[in-house]
């Protein structure tokens, strides 16, 4: 039995391929909240499937060539960004060859487009890592690696979680309109890269430890390409009368899956003022703003090797939900457009 790789012809040929594949996936068949949604996936794909910046390719088998694969890739400049839990694939027979084959080919054309750099995130429940085990062997093997430490993320229902008041009189919590972006990445250098167990844990995060990705970032939540993010999502802790730390959220746009919700993007406090209360003030000040925008939810993320900031969060009334994996591919040699023959006894 024969195996080829090439363009999808058709929107419905992708799709009818992509659910069939999709139906054994933790996120499909059982809906959570703030994980990937079947409905507004598929309508993802359906309004990329015809623009330029888009690849999608699909696997078939046989004489009959029937459809057994499916891998999709987004491309901006020089990065590409593979479509989630992908390659997908529908048959037990082969699989491993099946997803090799698609990434291979998915490496073949991107760099024909100029693409040096290639990525992907697993993104499952924390009590199911045995989901992502196909996909990171998959992955691995095709000379993906993971580009910093797993992280997780954590959830908070607001509703259930007492309004604790400030710690302590001399702290003061002001709003950070008045500092740059910049300020903040300066805040977030002293925060996280000072001391030698803070560089320990934060070295390989290149948001933290990569001033210019942290400025990008910093300034696209600002100017609210990751949602809301007014002046009240931006706080300054002051001790004294010199800054102490500060934390910085966003509100994403809400859906049947993600109702109303606030990020944690940030939270840094100085070394010399830890253990102080100063954390737990910030998040509460930041709980007070996401309530006064009707958010039920809060979401915040952080290295899975952070564990202190597992332990502050988990006190503050969050607890784990999912681990998120990412993995990066930076050089490759054009493999050649082949198929793949079974072997049958």
């Amino acid at each position: 039995m024969r195996l080829s790789v090439g363009e999808a012809e058709s929107l419905r040929q992708y799709l009818q391929t992509w659910k069939q594949a999709m139906q054994t996936m933790p996120w499909f068949k059982e809906r959570r909240l703030f994980d990937y949604n079947p409905e507004d996936s598929m309508e993802d794909i359906k309004q990329a499937f015809y623009k330029p910046n888009f690849l999608f390719l699909v696997a078939k088998r046989g004489d009959k060539q029937k459809t057994v694969g499916v891998l999709g890739a987004e491309f901006t400049n020089s990065v590409a960004t593979l479509g989630r839990w992908e390659p997908a694939v529908t048959s037990e027979q082969n699989r491993g060859a099946i997803g090799r084959m698609l990434l291979e080919e998915a490496f073949s054309q991107l760099c024909q487009r100029e693409v040096s750099k290639i990525r992907c995130m697993l993104k499952f429940p924390i009590n199911q890592p045995k989901t992502a085990r196909w996909h990171t062997k998959l992955y691995r093997t095709c000379g993906l690696a993971e580009k910093i430490p797993s992280s997780i993320m954590l959830l908070a229902d607001l509703s259930r979680i007492a309004r604790a008041p400030s710690v302590t009189a001399s702290l003061q919590i002001i709003h950070g309109h008045d500092f740059s972006s910049k300020e903040f990445v300066d805040f977030t250098q002293r925060a996280y890269m000072v001391t030698p167990e803070d560089r320990m844990v934060h070295a390989n995060d290149p948001f933290i430890s990569d001033p210019e990705n942290c400025l990008n970032t910093l300034q696209a939540i600002r100017d609210g390409k990751m949602g809301l993010s007014p002046q009240e999502f931006w706080l300054v802790a002051k001790l004294s009368n010199d800054i102490a730390g500060f934390i910085i959220g966003f509100m994403p746009k809400s859906s049947k899956s993600r109702p109303p919700h606030g990020v944690i993007g940030e939270l840094g406090v100085f070394p010399e003022y830890r253990r102080k209360g100063i954390a737990i003030t910030l998040i509460s000040e930041m709980f007070k703003s996401f309530r006064k925008l009707k958010c039920r939810y809060s979401l915040v993320g952080t290295l899975k090797t952070n564990r202190s900031a597992i332990a502050l969060y988990r006190k503050m009334g969050f607890f784990p939900v999912f681990e998120l994996v990412d993995f990066e591919k930076t050089s490759w040699r054009v493999p050649p457009r082949t198929t793949f023959i079974e072997r049958t006894p």
